[in-house]
C-alpha cells in the first residue's frame, strides 16, 4: 500500500493499520516541508478508500489505479473528492478584487462544509484537502473548528502544512498529525534519475542541495540548466570587477520576463546559503526579494539588476 510513495515509512505505516482495522480517523493533518509526498499521500489516500476493484480491508496493494473511481481522482475530477487551496478560493470570488488573496479566507471553508454534509454521490468516501492549511485566516480556521467537532460519517478531512506552530492548537488536539520527514539524497538522487534522466553524478549533486525536497530539487535541475545557475556563486565568492557585473545584468535585463526569471533562479540558490548561513546572507535576501518587487511594479529592468547585482557583490568582504 502507497507504493508510489517515496520513503516516508513511518507515515505509510500509520495509515496503512488505520485503514486495514477500518478505524479511520475523521481528520488528518500531513506535517512536513514542501516535496516530501504530502499531497502525494492524501490522493492515493482518497484512491485506495474510493477504489471500486480492491478492498482496502482485505488487500495490501491499495488501489487498483484503473477502475473508475481511481482514474477520475488522477484527473481531478471526482465528485466526492475536493481540493480546498487558493485556486477554489478564486474560482469561488463574486469580484475581481477578491482574487489572488494570500490567506484562504472563511468563504472557501463556508463552501467547504456546505459539500461536507451532503451524501457521497460517486464513492464511499468523501475527502476534503485543504491545502496549505497554515495560510487560512482565524476565521477560517473557527469556521473549520465547528465541522471537526461534529464530523459526518464517511468525511475525511486532510490538512496539509509545513509546521505545526502554524495551526491552532484547538485544530491540533481535533486531527491525527501524520508527520513527513525530509527525503535521504539516496531516495531523492534515485528518484530525479529514474524520473529526470539524470547521470548518478549529477543527480547525487542536485540531491545534496535539495533539503530533502524532491520539489526543491526538480527546481534545481531547472536553475541548473539556466545560464544564470552559476551567477550566485560567483556574486557571492569574489569581487568581481564592476564591468563583468553590468555584462551580466544586461544580459539579465534583456526584457522584464528575463530578469524576473534570472532573480527567480538567483533566490533559489540564495535560500539555500541562507539556511546554511542566515547572519550573512539575510540582507542580501531583502535586496533580492525588493528586486523582485520592484520588476512586478514596472520598474526598469536594466536598473534593478545593475543594483542588485552590484549591492550583492559589495556585501562580499575582500
Amino acid at each position: 500500500m502507497f507504493e508510489k510513495i517515496i520513503a516516508q515509512e513511518k507515515a505509510k505505516d500509520i495509515l496503512s493499520r488505520q485503514i486495514k482495522s477500518n478505524k479511520i480517523p475523521h481528520a488528518y493533518i500531513f506535517m512536513g516541508e514542501e516535496g516530501t509526498g504530502k499531497m502525494l499521500t492524501a490522493m492515493e489516500f482518497a484512491k485506495v478508500l474510493n477504489c471500486q476493484i480492491n478492498d482496502y480491508t482485505k488487500t495490501d496493494s491499495g488501489s487498483c489505479g484503473h477502475c473508475l473511481a481511481c482514474e477520475h481522482i488522477d484527473k481531478g475530477s471526482y465528485s466526492d473528492l475536493h481540493i480546498i487551496n487558493f485556486e477554489k478560493q478564486d474560482e469561488l470570488a463574486e469580484k475581481e478584487a477578491e482574487k489572488g488573496k494570500t490567506r484562504l479566507g472563511i468563504k472557501v471553508i463556508r463552501y467547504m462544509q456546505d459539500k461536507v454534509y451532503l451524501k457521497a454521490t460517486e464513492g464511499k468516501w468523501k475527502i476534503f484537502i485543504i491545502e496549505p492549511a497554515e495560510k487560512m485566516t482565524g476565521e477560517a480556521f473557527n469556521c473549520l473548528l465547528k465541522t471537526l467537532e461534529e464530523p459526518p460519517e464517511n468525511t475525511i478531512i486532510i490538512l496539509i502544512a509545513k509546521h505545526k506552530e502554524t495551526v491552532p492548537v484547538t485544530i491540533l488536539s481535533r486531527v491525527q498529525t501524520v508527520f513527513f520527514r525530509p527525503l535521504s539524497v539516496e531516495d531523492i538522487s534515485k528518484y530525479l534519475q529514474e524520473n529526470n534522466s539524470l547521470s548518478p553524478e549529477k543527480a547525487v549533486q542536485i540531491a545534496s542541495m535539495s533539503e530533502g525536497s524532491i520539489e526543491k530539487a526538480e527546481k534545481l535541475i531547472f536553475n541548473t540548466q539556466n545560464e544564470f545557475s552559476s551567477f550566485w556563486a560567483d556574486l557571492t565568492g569574489k569581487k568581481m570587477a564592476v564591468a563583468d557585473i553590468l555584462a551580466k545584468s544586461k544580459q539579465a535585463a534583456k526584457d522584464r520576463e528575463t530578469a524576473l526569471e534570472a532573480i527567480n533562479v538567483i533566490t533559489e540558490n540564495a535560500m539555500i546559503s541562507f539556511r546554511k548561513n542566515p547572519g550573512r546572507y539575510a540582507d542580501m535576501i531583502e535586496a533580492i526579494s525588493k528586486s523582485k518587487k520592484y520588476l512586478e511594479l514596472n520598474a526598469n529592468p536594466s536598473n534593478v539588476t545593475d543594483n542588485l547585482f552590484i549591492y550583492i557583490n559589495s556585501r562580499i568582504k575582500s
